[in-house]
């Protein structure tokens, strides 16, 4: 893996005009971790339906999410943050709990701490809108992005089965509570 400069990257909000980007980057990010695990009609039914232009397009400039992208020296996007209003199938959550719905990172980026930095903006975004909790679901096979969000405070409250086409994979619910 290249080292990279992470001086060189810019952390910033997501705008209209990085709608093909966005959608790009997440479809490569996903299928560069997950793709191999997939039918290919499954994974392409998922890539359309959740990692598409067309779902993407209305989240931007949404006043209740946070999407912050990082650009790297060239130009290109390397990495995304999507936090939302609470969508996943939490027991009982606190009142106004939120979700961090997406973080990746492209493989030449990894191992540059923007996994944490990008969490660390999640919970800034909690705190700012007043969240208990911020939720999130990790695949159970992910265990490298386990091992992130439980060293960044969050902990496994449940499991849950997530959709992939007809393909259904073992999810892991974690929360992390504001002090």
């Amino acid at each position: 893996m290249p080292d990279t400069d992470t001086s060189q990257l810019v952390v910033r909000d997501a705008t209209p005009q990085d709608l093909q980007a966005i959608a790009a980057l997440s479809r490569k990010t996903f299928c560069d971790k997950f793709g191999h695990l997939y039918r290919s009609e499954d994974l392409n039914a998922f890539l359309e339906e959740s990692h598409s232009e067309a779902f993407y397009r209305p989240l931007l400039g949404r006043k209740d999410l946070l999407i912050r992208v990082v650009q790297t020296e060239a130009g290109s996007l390397g990495a995304y943050l999507l936090c939302s209003p609470l969508s996943l199938p939490a027991k009982n959550p606190a009142p106004g709990s939120v979700e961090l719905k997406r973080l990746y990172v492209d493989a030449s980026l990894q191992g540059q701490g923007l996994g944490s930095r990008l969490t660390q903006e999640a919970f800034d975004w909690a705190e700012a809108s007043h969240a208990p909790e911020l939720y999130l679901s990790v695949f159970s096979g992910n265990e490298g992005a386990q091992r992130l969000y439980d060293r960044m405070g969050f902990r496994k409250v449940d499991e849950f089965w997530f959709p992939v086409g007809q393909h259904r994979d073992l999810e892991y619910l974690m929360c992390w509570t504001r002090a």
